[in-house]
């Protein structure tokens, strides 16, 4: 599990390869799933729910339900992929910290596509010719 020492790390780095910012749970949890299972095809990363793309810790309220389906939306994930879902709290705010190890058994797929990291963005590979090359 991240400390808070090496989340802010994280944040003044930046969005990149291994790291997404989120700065509320987004109305359709699964962006937040298709970034996991991108995250788990490429060499990992960490999804954090309540910073902003300026880098700037905005906090979080998120209830039982929120994460229930945030972590029914990463189970998902085929094949199954284990992740750490945390609330940590940074500068006196709450954030939620998703940790996606590099999967083991790629390619992982969501709702049948495959989800891959190219820099600070997520693709989702779209033709047999892409999934191929994978």
């Amino acid at each position: 599990m991240l400390n808070p020492t090496e989340i802010k790390s994280i944040i003044a780095s930046g969005e990149g390869y291994n790291a997404e910012f989120k700065i509320s749970i987004p109305s359709k949890i699964k962006e937040i799933t298709e970034e996991v299972c991108a995250f788990a095809n490429a060499s990992g990363g960490v999804v954090l729910i309540g910073v902003d793309d300026a880098n700037t810790i905005k906090g979080i309220t998120i209830d039982n339900a929120k994460r229930s389906a945030i972590q029914n939306s990463i189970n998902e994930i085929s094949p199954v992929l284990k992740c750490d879902f945390n609330i940590i709290e940074v500068d006196g705010k709450n954030i939620a910290v998703i940790e996606v190890p590099s999967g083991q058994n790629k390619p992982y797929v969501l709702s049948g596509a495959i989800y891959v990291r190219q820099g600070p963005n997520s693709q989702k590979l779209t033709t047999v010719e892409e999934m191929r090359d994978f």
